[in-house]
């Protein structure tokens, strides 16, 4: 028997990772019930009402097993609107007796293929960040520059330590799915650097590892097999003096099974470099950064990043900051997302000369998914939050 690549397929969660599905009815009947997918408990809104007085009912998308990484962070795409079951036609008479059974046709069973595993190179994109950055207060004292200034040529041994958590609740019912740690290790180097101070580099993963998280219920060492098959996985894109990021490509030269989804889940995760002024600080300046991204690749979202040059001493910078997330109540296929909200803090040390920070970064952030129909009486909603930390460790 073939064992799935998958560790999320392997594990304890299910063997499916993790399918639902929500189907809000119309009516003041409603109620919460709690079914088995595999062997994890999936949260299920029905109608207590016969079918056919059931109104149109909207269908909340699965978050899917591993290898749907990029949906695996929200879980909410509504979609699949049912109309009405037309009438059912009155049935024709039974047929007349036949005066001896006739010898049955076997019909052999229709056994269905697995798709072929994919195979050759892979490339996944990390779109480039859209950020402004204003300066608050210059601080006291000597005023200088904070930039990166990688010389070209110069490396850096770069350790990512990545976490993903989601929670899901509804009726007074949660449930959730808990990733253990990904580490990725590998050289980085300074490639090229333009008239401007952008800088054209690469991140090269040479070994992989994964850590044990509380509440996980993924079999670490399988995690452990799958994480190893991303070994050569190369980062590659530009950055500027300020931080500010082009897109991203990650590349493998050979991709298994369980490729994609891993990639995914890095890219969802990965830190991103600090966003810096460019007029020139003293100790205690403010700076503030916006960014309008996409929270799960699917909500629009605004962050806004409050940072705070704490300290410069023995030509290393260290800065603090606190994340805040905004956004608008939006339709989303059929269904209302509202109350998005977050909040973070990271905390980066910058050495002069080199081209990755250390960056220990953290942030949560929550919504509600409801029926848009305005209609509905009291629609059903689920709740979410989403947990991401990452750590940067550059020597």
């Amino acid at each position: 028997m073939v064992q799935p690549m998958c560790p999320m397929e392997t594990s304890s969660i299910t063997p499916k990772w993790r399918e639902f599905a929500v189907a809000i009815g119309g009516d003041r009947g409603r109620r919460y019930e709690r079914r088995t997918v595999g062997q994890t408990p999936a949260l299920d809104v029905r109608s207590r009402s016969p079918p056919r007085a059931r109104r149109s009912q909207i269908a909340c998308a699965s978050v899917r097993r591993m290898n749907r990484v990029s949906l695996l962070l929200v879980a909410m795409a509504f979609a699949c609107t049912k109309p009405k079951s037309p009438p059912r036609a009155p049935l024709p008479p039974d047929p007349p007796a036949v005066a001896a059974a006739t010898e049955p046709k076997l019909v052999e069973p229709v056994v269905p293929t697995k798709p072929p595993a994919p195979t050759g190179p892979l490339d996944v994109k990390i779109s480039a960040a859209n950020t402004t950055v204003k300066l608050v207060s210059p601080g006291r004292g000597k005023r200088v520059p904070l930039r990166l200034t990688a010389k070209t040529g110069s490396k850096q041994q770069v350790e990512l330590a990545l976490d993903f958590a989601l929670t899901q609740s509804a009726s007074g019912e949660s449930s959730s799915d808990i990733v253990p740690t990904v580490v990725l290790t590998g050289d980085a180097e300074a490639k090229a650097i333009d008239k401007d101070g952008n800088t054209e580099y690469t991140l090269t993963i040479s070994k992989t590892d994964a850590r044990e998280v509380a509440g996980t219920k993924v079999p670490l060492d399988k995690f452990k097999e799958i994480l190893a098959t991303t070994t050569g996985l190369t980062f590659g894109g530009t950055v500027g003096a300020n931080g500010a990021t082009g897109e991203v490509t990650m590349h493998l030269d050979k991709q298994v099974e369980a490729s994609r989804q891993v990639l995914e889940l890095v890219r969802l995760t990965l830190p991103a470099w600090p966003a810096l002024p460019t007029e020139p600080v003293a100790i205690g300046a403010k700076w503030q950064a916006t960014t309008a991204t996409k929270l799960a690749d699917r909500l629009d979202v605004t962050q806004v990043t409050d940072y705070e040059l704490v300290s410069y001493k023995n030509t290393v910078w260290t800065i603090k900051g606190k994340m805040k997330i905004t956004g608008a109540d939006q339709m989303m296929q059929g269904g209302k997302i509202t109350k998005i909200a977050g909040t973070g803090a990271s905390e980066i040390t910058l050495a002069d000369g080199a081209l990755y920070p250390s960056h220990k970064t953290s942030l949560e952030a929550t919504f509600t998914a409801s029926e848009a129909d305005p209609k509905t009486p009291n629609p059903a909603q689920l709740d979410f939050s989403i947990k991401v930390g990452g750590v940067v460790t550059a020597k």
